[in-house]
């Protein structure tokens, strides 16, 4: 072999060598590239939400400096000098449950939304209606007077201004009144609220595994047996009230006549239903009845119209009591729960060594914590709502 076929076969074989580690690295790169790109995706759908809020708000802030705004302006006045307490009426105003009820009521009203919305329905301009609300309507401490929050309605003209201020007081009013616990108007305690509601969960799902890993021990008590008893009429009772919420939902979403929420057992027996429908029936009799007397016919049509607004509402509030009767079924059954779980500890300490038991004591003092800072947190809230009065600033 000649010098130069060595010196040949050595270029060869780095050649084939370096081809060979340049596609491992690619081969390697390409596989962290998407391991990253799966990572990043992850952060991108947990951010979302976020971000559509943090664009919303941002939407607000350049519609609010626009110049070409009518103005009305409104005190809300708290009883007593307290910053926190203002604080907490800017965070509630200005929060998404109270926006949310803002367009909600806007909704049952179309020719108030179509006044104050009627500049920016168009194919230009395609902000969502809750960034529109936003910048239409901010708040400022008063100067002047600690015990005054300025808010500052806009609109693109004094009707409109003067008309969404109404409504905006007005539903603040009712808000603050109806207030739920479980879905507070300041965003702090609603957020805190959330957090409860995961925690309880988690503990519910906890019992419900521990239950079922000693569902088959012996030496069960009285007290064991009639609380198992309770459990599964409580369970009964949740999945019944689930499966008419989620008939209704269908019935909601399809956007039926609500005469088919009646297809639901508890509905079509709930309240005054059956009397209302009866009355219904009998007065429809009467329009079928030629002879009928118009000034008589145009009263019956008045009072069938009247009927079905009730036999609406009727529906409505049944609606409601399910939601609220499924709400205390599960509180209650959560109870059980936690009733069931510590019979077992005390039948034998050694379960307090198992991984579901010491998960479950965690998640508990963890949800015990939250609940006494909720429990504060809110009665300084509900302080804040005493004795507040509404005046037009001049």
């Amino acid at each position: 072999m000649q010098p130069w076929h060595s010196v040949l076969l050595i270029i060869i074989t780095l050649i084939v060598f370096g081809a060979g580690f340049y596609y491992d690295q690619i081969e390697k790169n390409t596989a962290v590239a998407y391991e990253e790109s799966l990572v990043k995706t992850r952060e991108q759908i947990a951010q979302k939400q976020d971000s559509n809020i943090s664009n919303e708000i941002q939407s607000s802030t350049i519609l609010e400096k626009s110049s070409a705004w009518a103005e009305t302006k409104i005190f809300i006045e708290l009883p007593s000098n307290n910053d926190h307490f203002l604080y907490l009426h800017q965070e509630a105003i200005k929060g998404d449950v109270f926006l949310a009820s803002i367009i909600k009521t806007l909704d049952k009203n179309p020719t108030a939304k179509e006044v104050i919305f009627s500049p920016f329905i168009n194919n230009i301009f395609t902000e969502p209606e809750s960034a529109i609300m936003r910048s239409l309507y901010s708040t400022e401490q008063d100067i002047e007077s600690p015990k005054h929050l300025l808010l500052i309605v806009r609109g693109h003209s004094g009707k409109a201004s003067s008309l969404l201020s109404k409504v905006i007081i007005e539903t603040y009013k009712s808000e603050l009144k109806n207030e739920s616990i479980n879905n507070p108007l300041v965003p702090k305690l609603s957020k805190q609220r959330q957090k409860i509601r995961i925690l309880e969960e988690n503990q519910l799902q906890l019992a419900e595994q521990i239950e079922e890993e000693n569902v088959k021990s012996s030496g069960q008590s009285i007290e064991e047996i009639a609380l198992r008893s309770e459990m599964m009429q409580i369970t009964n009772e949740i999945n019944s009230h689930v499966a008419a919420l989620k008939e209704i939902e269908k019935i909601h979403l399809s956007k039926k006549d609500p005469i088919e929420y009646l297809s639901i057992y508890f509905l079509a027996n709930f309240g005054n239903v059956q009397e209302l429908l009866n009355n219904i029936d009998q007065l429809k009799r009467m329009l079928v009845n030629e002879a009928l007397e118009p000034i008589l016919k145009k009263e019956v049509t008045k009072n069938l119209e009247k009927l079905a607004t009730s036999l609406s509402q009727e529906l409505a509030k049944g609606i409601e009591l399910i939601k609220e009767l499924s709400r205390t079924a599960l509180k209650r059954k959560i109870e059980l729960q936690k009733r069931l779980v510590s019979l077992e500890i005390k039948k034998n300490d050694i379960h307090s060594l198992h991984p579901s038991y010491k998960l479950f004591k965690s998640v508990k003092k963890q949800l015990d914590e939250k609940k006494a800072t909720f429990s504060s947190e809110f009665e300084k809230w509900r302080q804040a709502k005493q004795g507040i009065t509404f005046q037009k600033a001049l």
